[in-house]
């Protein structure tokens, strides 16, 4: 079956059904089904989805970006696989790490949005993350009411990118920046098979100009958190 025949039947762009077959975006859950149905792939599709979730590298362990974290004045995260890490609830991070030093880690990294001088956190994040399961009904409507709460403060902005958006084809991988001034900062960069933190100019200086591309096309933050809590109260409907 073609891409535009699939996209056709679930009605979604052929760039889409592109971005899919590279790993770039994840169709959300009820879409999968849909894939699953019309393909006959009896659940394969929904293990390699679970899969790539829990592939999530954890940053705690990569010294070098928890120090680059902690010395920031701005901090950028694009996500298109799971909420960022310091935007997750305990329930959620668990779901994911199933690993209770690494989940207690990834709580205590989040002290740096509490203290009195936080780095200005913007996240953009795909729409797909918020109707992907994690942890059940429970801990996605409770990590999604969480991310709205979060953008009560003024240094915390989340941003969404549509599903329908053009740009999901162009995902490569999610990353981080963080920038000390306007002259340094570091990369992480993340993927199922590895994961890296890199202070190269060329490269932050590359990435920056990226997620701004990418914030172009997200839609705003007031829409944003209305879409958020819409979307938690479905799945508040499936528990």
């Amino acid at each position: 079956m073609s891409r535009r025949a699939l996209g056709e039947r679930v009605q979604v762009s052929d760039s889409a059904v592109a971005a899919w077959e590279v790993g770039r975006n994840i169709p959300d859950p009820k879409t999968l089904k849909s894939v699953e149905r019309i393909l006959g792939t009896d659940g394969l599709l929904e293990d390699i989805v679970d899969n790539m979730v829990m592939g999530e590298k954890p940053e705690e362990y990569l010294g070098k970006w928890v120090n680059a974290e902690t010395q920031a004045s701005l901090l950028l995260r694009f996500s298109f696989d799971v909420i960022p890490g310091l935007l997750q609830i305990e329930e959620y991070a668990r779901a994911i790490l199933r690993d209770d030093e690494q989940v207690k880690a990834r709580i205590d990294r989040q002290k740096i949005l509490a203290k009195e001088d936080p780095p200005v956190l913007v996240a953009l994040i795909d729409e797909s993350v918020l109707r992907r399961n994690v942890g059940g009904s429970q801990v996605m409507r409770d990590q999604l009411n969480h991310l709205a709460e979060r953008t009560a403060h003024d240094h915390v902005i989340v941003q969404i990118i549509r599903m329908s958006s053009a740009v999901c084809a162009q995902y490569v991988a999610s990353f981080s920046i963080a920038s000390y001034n306007s002259d340094s900062g570091a990369v992480y960069s993340d993927n199922a098979v590895s994961a890296e933190v890199v202070g190269n100019p060329d490269v932050v200086s590359k990435l920056r100009r990226t997620f701004e591309m990418l914030r172009k096309h997200a839609i705003s933050e007031e829409e944003s958190i209305r879409l958020i809590k819409e979307v938690a109260e479905a799945w508040t409907k499936k528990i």
